[in-house]
């Protein structure tokens, strides 16, 4: 073939080919064609009208090259053939074909892949000049200009319609060139229909405006000022993401009522309606050219049956007073496209509570229940003989489906995930946490590939189609036109259909497994209870007394009476306005639900005192038990945390809004990342004066939030310290950027003395807070560092850098610490700066690293491996991590000498100390630290990785360097996991430092429970044994690893 090829450089061979009709057909099915005789003609037609034979037999050469790379040679061919028929000049563009190889390719890529191009192209043969002089990228305002101006040619409505749709169809012609030839990215592609569509709308809204002011006048308000209108998209459109053949969903929207200054006064409802109407039909009438867009109008409020064009505050009204989940759900989209912006943008600060809250009501979760199974079953029915790129499993409705569901979500918390754009809200959902990487890539690649598929479906005849072709050639066809070609010459021709399906499958179906785990039991139906004695006890006004003791006899309450007082406060409403029946009524119909969970509870008596109080302080009891109804796991949430601790109860109690963040614990099924617990917090205190309310109610919440976790085991031990440390650094940096950004419009900048530039701070963090696994009563450890001496500059009084961080750092310590009115948001340690409590408060770098060189002792050593930058500006925090890695490097130690201060430090603190003490008893959390500190001290110039604060962290890096063998690592991950969920759970109680575990049975036994040992009918006695047989296996061989590591190197008797 290649020889072939070479030969149609010799006229004569090319002349032969077209004697021999055979010979011919069968060159032309070896590059693919699949109607030889049709292609045999097409060829001949186009060398009829050639005056050169040269200049076919060029063509014939490219041809070869050419015809069995694209997706459909036969289309390609017969097109072409038209194409030259109609040009004015077929010899001159034959010759300018074959001079112009890219110019053929260019052609022969757009012929075999969209009729519809090829169509408009045949008609009008000079948009192949247009293509190749100004085929770049025109941005909305552009495209207004240049329809604007075509439209001055106009002579009656009639070709007013003809132009705008003339000037659709060459745009779409470039656009689809940019994205068939050019290969624009689909954001670009769907970005530039979405502008030309807001073109159109904007031009046909001008030409209706004109149209109705002629004959009615101007619209305006009651003191004379005229009327504004604006359209709003909804829809793909909304989203900036159309596709080439989308029916476009639009809102009418006027601000004023009033009516028109004449000649035929009419009111402005009657104005902007038929104006509105008149917008659709110069879209939509059918003309010689067909129409420019299929206006979808039902989405507006009341659907067909409303107004085609409201007011500004009759829309408002109707959300208020009757927008249905799904309208939320549309709004999403919502865009202003033409008219006036500033309307638009008023309205979409408007809509914008209505769209997104903080919680799902019942009947919003119903709506989404509805939705949801309306997808489902689509889904479940799309045919198996065809595959719907829309509906089908895991495509593109089931993608914006699950991403407007989780703006709905979180996007009353989360401001970023507001996005009318797919593509862009996937990536700000995981951004604020709601998605992982894996899901964002998964979703987006889907989607962009969906997208791509439904483009190439809909180009080929500029028709809204969704469903892949069924017959094999139609599969290849389309696959060579998403990008997979023939591999070979030897390869299959179906080779590319299976290799596109085999994708498109895989992609789907992995899509749809992402899809289902987002969604999964999001909210599931829930059958009612059957009936009980408890019901009657929770109606019944005047119960004798057999009716709670048989109501309340199966229940494992100590104090039966206060429980049945508890049931009953339960029932009532605490507000006069409120209605009591309704109150009845609804915890009856979950009483036996919510009395079984409390049954099971660690500690029911508590479980329900808890319930009664955190209920009261919500009001409206009747809401909470109709959530409990609708939302099953809301009634086991409530139950855990009320029984499992006092601590959260009281927060809810005092904070009863944050109802809201149990909601969210529930849905979302993954912890907050670091960035997005800082972001939230940056948000709530922008522009405050002061924070320390926004400081303390975000930490509760936040505490709220993990504590649930922590109680419903979603998050193993570890990752609950960390995300309590996450939100101690979110508040101390955004205090501490508060209190510097405060001093500083005062005083200025603090600059160093020696050349003038910026001085820096930075909070270093030690202890749990420093490893990043701090828990529910822990102090916050910290040294405050700057950079050098020297006086701020800048502000209204100058004054040294010593007292200019001393000041900022006394309000930072203030703000954590202090007693305001709000309350305190975390005990604060400063201890561990150099020289304790008797020396400065903060420290230049260089006095810190001297200090550690020339003077410190072992503690201050061990203490300095738990260290963590928390908040720094200018980078000092690097400055300042280099001085403690160079200081831990640099470090000449004796291990002997070390291990024998360490252990002698060991057993000062354990003197006096019970074996129950989880802390620093005998094989204790201290035996664990000090072990890890020691090896890391003595071992870290040569192992720098091992130097990790975090000591789960260090475990695993002293085991990958050999320092501790599996068998130690996997003893000592143990023994620390059980010893601070232990602490966890003794401390989520009453939020109290406790490390002792308790001393009577029924005490041990209620622990147990709620670290989920055993059964809900397993004694008190047996559970105190197992925990204290637990805690004594994992004390003895810490205590066995402590001496072998550090006795031993110490020298000390085993």
């Amino acid at each position: 073939m290649k020889e072939m090829e070479t030969r149609f450089a010799n006229t004569e061979w090319f002349l032969t080919y077209l004697k021999e009709p055979e010979t011919a057909k069968r060159w032309l099915a070896s590059l693919g064609v699949r109607a030889p005789d049709r292609g045999f003609r097409d060829l001949r037609d186009l060398d009829g009208r050639s005056s050169d034979p040269r200049i076919m037999a060029q063509l014939a050469g490219q041809f070869h090259g050419l015809l069995p790379a694209c997706p459909d040679p036969d289309m390609a061919l017969t097109n072409l053939e038209r194409y030259v028929s109609a040009c004015p000049a077929p010899d001159a563009t034959l010759k300018l074909l074959a001079d112009n190889p890219r110019t053929t390719e260019i052609l022969v890529q757009l012929f075999s892949t969209s009729q519809h191009f090829s169509e408009l192209m045949i008609r009008d043969p000079a948009l192949l000049d247009w293509l190749r002089g100004g085929a770049d990228r025109r941005d909305r305002d552009t495209l207004i200009a240049d329809l604007w101006n075509d439209l001055e040619e106009a002579r009656d409505e009639e070709s007013e319609r003809l132009i705008i749709r003339q000037f659709r169809q060459r745009e779409l012609l470039r656009i689809g060139y940019n994205d068939i030839v050019r290969g624009m990215p689909l954001e670009v592609v769907t970005l530039d229909l979405s502008h030309l569509a807001d073109a159109c709308v904007e031009t046909a809204c001008r030409l209706a405006r004109r149209r109705a002011e002629f004959r009615h006048g101007i619209p305006s308000g009651q003191d004379g000022e005229p009327a504004r209108f604006v359209v709003l998209a909804l829809g793909k459109l909304g989203g900036e993401e159309l596709n080439y053949s989308s029916d476009i969903d639009l809102i009418f929207l006027y601000d004023l009522e009033g009516q028109t200054t004449g000649p035929r006064v009419v009111s402005n409802a009657e104005f902007f309606a038929k104006m509105g109407g008149d917008v659709v039909r110069i879209l939509s009438d059918h003309t010689a050219l067909g129409i420019a867009y299929r206006v979808d109008m039902r989405l507006r409020p009341e659907g067909e049956q409303g107004a085609l064009a409201r007011s500004l505050a009759a829309t408002l009204g109707y959300y208020e007073t009757s927008g249905r989940t799904w309208e939320r759900q549309a709004l999403i989209k919502c865009r202003p496209i033409a008219g006036d912006p500033e309307l638009g943008r008023a309205f979409i600060d408007s809509i914008t509570p209505f769209v997104y809250r903080r919680y799902l009501s019942g009947a919003e979760i119903g709506e989404i229940k509805a939705m949801k199974r309306k997808i489902e079953q689509r889904t479940v029915s799309a045919g198996t003989a065809s595959v719907e790129v829309k509906t089908g499993h895991g495509g593109i409705r089931d993608v914006e489906f699950v991403v407007q569901f989780l703006q709905l979500l979180h996007g009353g918390s989360y401001t970023d995930v507001r996005h009318p754009n797919t593509l862009q809200a996937i990536s700000q959902l995981e951004v604020v946490g709601c998605l992982t990487a894996e899901e964002r890539g998964i979703m987006e690649d889907t989607y962009r590939f969906l997208r791509r598929v439904e483009h190439r479906l809909q180009t080929m005849f500029d028709r809204q189609t969704h469903e892949m072709p069924r017959g094999l050639d139609e599969q290849r066809i389309l696959a060579i036109r998403m990008g997979y070609p023939l591999v070979s010459i030897w390869e299959d021709r179906t080779g590319p259909a299976q290799r596109f399906l085999t994708d498109y499958r895989a992609k789907t179906e992995l899509n749809r497994k992402i899809l289902n785990h987002l969604l999964h039991d999001a909210f599931r139906d829930d059958d009612g209870d059957a009936a009980d004695p408890v019901v009657d006890l929770v109606l019944d006004p005047d119960p004798d007394p057999g009716l709670v003791s048989r109501a309340l006899g199966n229940y494992p309450f100590q104090d039966r009476q206060t429980a049945y007082h508890n049931l009953m406060a339960l029932a009532r409403e605490d507000f006069p306005f409120l209605s009591q029946a309704r109150c009845r009524h609804f915890l009856a119909a979950i009483a036996p639900r919510l009395l079984q969970a409390v049954s099971q509870a660690p500690d029911p008596d508590m479980a329900l005192t808890n319930l009664e109080k955190v209920s009261a302080s919500l009001g409206a009891k009747a809401i909470l038990w109709e959530l409990f109804n609708f939302n099953p796991p809301t009634l086991r949430l409530f139950v855990e945390l009320c029984a499992t601790s006092q601590f959260l109860s009281e927060i809810l109690i005092n904070n009863p809004g944050m109802i809201d963040e149990l909601m969210d614990s529930l849905v979302v099924d993954r912890p907050q990342p670091a960035q997005a617990i800082k972001a939230e917090l940056a948000e709530l205190c922008k522009g405050a004066e002061d924070l320390a309310p926004i400081l303390l109610s975000f930490r509760n919440k936040e505490w709220v939030r993990i504590g649930i976790r922590d109680i419903l085991g979603r998050e193993p031990i570890r990752d609950v310290t960390r995300e309590l440390a996450d939100v101690a650094e979110a508040i101390v940096s955004q205090v501490a950027r508060d209190q510097w950004d405060r001093r500083a419009e005062k005083y200025g900048l603090p600059h160093r003395g020696s050349d003038r530039k910026r001085s820096r701070w930075a909070i270093v963090g030690l202890g749990k807070l420093g490893g990043r696994e701090l828990n529910y009563h822990s102090d916050l450890d910290l040294v405050f560092l700057h950079e050098a001496d020297g006086e701020t500059r800048g502000g209204f009084e100058s004054i040294s850098n010593e007292q200019f961080v001393n000041e900022v750092t006394r309000r930072v310590l203030k703000a954590l610490g202090g007693d305001s009115s709000s309350g305190s948001l975390y005990q604060v340690d400063t201890r561990l700066r150099p020289h304790g409590a008797s020396g400065p408060l903060v420290v230049t770098l260089a006095a810190f690293r001297d200090y550690f060189r020339d003077s410190s002792q072992t503690w201050e050593r061990l203490a300095l491996t738990r260290s963590r930058i928390l908040f720094s500006n200018g980078g000092f925090g690097r400055d300042v991590q280099e001085v403690i890695q160079e200081i831990s490097a640099s470090a000449t130690l004796d291990a002997k000498r070390l291990a024998h201060e360490v252990f002698a430090m060991r057993r000062k603190l354990e003197e006096g100390r019970a074996r129950s003490d989880l802390k620093r008893g005998s094989g204790g959390l201290t035996d664990i630290e000090f072990l890890v500190q020691y090896l890391q001290l003595v071992h870290a110039a040569e192992f720098p990785e091992i130097t990790r604060p975090n000591l789960w962290d260090a475990l695993d890096a002293l085991r990958r360097a050999g320092l501790l063998s599996p068998e130690m690592h996997v003893d000592l991950r143990e023994a620390y996991d059980f010893l601070r969920t232990v602490e966890s759970r003794l401390r989520i109680v009453h939020n109290r430092s406790a490390h002792d575990l308790p001393e009577k049975i029924e005490e041990l036994a209620r622990l147990a429970r709620r670290l989920n040992y055993g059964s809900n009918d397993a004694t008190d006695s047996a559970l105190a044994f197992a925990l204290t047989a637990d805690a004594d296996r994992h004390a003895v061989r810490t205590r066995a690893l402590f001496q072998e590591v550090v006795g031993r190197a110490a020298g000390e008797v085993v």
